[in-house]
């Protein structure tokens, strides 16, 4: 038992020799990669059209979060012991909701799903290290491409039209742990949309009830650099 014990701890000593050995590596290092990935739910924030009670009998609108996934390649440049600059393109699969309630109480649900090329631009802010971790807070801009956008829809009465074209803000924290020969970062983050995605088409019925829709999206991410 003894034995044991004692390979167990030289094990686990070595494990954080060696992790601290990767922290002085990649403190060093000004560029290095990695991936991404990651789980997400995302829904639209809703600007309400003044005159959504008379429009086609339709009581109200409101938008319910749908799951997704992401997947990233991850291009980091460490420009200050403190401070990097991430780029992390990014091929994203997102499901939204938009819920309807007429005056007869019947509703109705219009999905969207979505395919995104994101693009954004990060500045990460690291805490000084605690032993083989590091915490930090990310903020940033991302431009999103929608691949599966039906902003070109014809012939459709009972859709909701959405832009191809999407920025928007973000704000995330997380937790670099180093290994041996690889940095492992749980992360959390929020983005939320800046510019209106929706599509004006006046005379599609579940369309003329809204002024301006926001994306908004909520990120689990797992990201693996070395």
């Amino acid at each position: 038992m003894k034995r044991n014990l004692a390979v167990v701890f030289i094990l686990i000593l070595s494990l954080s020799v060696s992790a601290q050995f990767n922290f002085n590596e990649m403190s060093k290092k000004t560029i290095y990669f990695g991936i991404a990935l990651g789980v997400n739910v995302a829904d639209f924030k809703i600007i309400h059209a003044p005159n959504v009670p008379q429009n086609d009998s339709i009581r109200y609108v409101k938008s319910s979060m749908g799951p997704g996934i992401n997947l990233g390649i991850i291009g980091n440049y460490q420009f200050h012991k403190y401070f990097d600059l991430r780029f992390i393109p990014t091929l994203s699969f997102s499901d939204k909701s938009l819920v309807y309630q007429d005056l007869y109480n019947n509703t109705v649900t219009k999905d969207i799903t979505s395919i995104y090329l994101d693009f954004p631009m990060q500045v990460r802010f690291k805490s000084q290290p605690i032993k083989d971790f590091r915490i930090y807070v990310i903020g940033g801009g991302r431009y999103d491409y929608d691949l599966a956008s039906n902003v070109k829809a014809r012939k459709a009465d009972d859709i909701v039209k959405v832009g191809r074209n999407d920025v928007s803000a973000e704000l995330g924290v997380g937790v670099m742990i180093y290994f041996p020969y690889f940095i492992m970062s749980p992360e959390l983050k929020w983005d939320q949309g800046v510019i209106n995605i929706l599509a004006p088409t006046p005379g599609l019925i579940y369309s003329r009830t809204l002024e301006r829709i926001y994306s908004r999206t909520f990120t689990f991410t797992l990201n693996l650099e070395g």
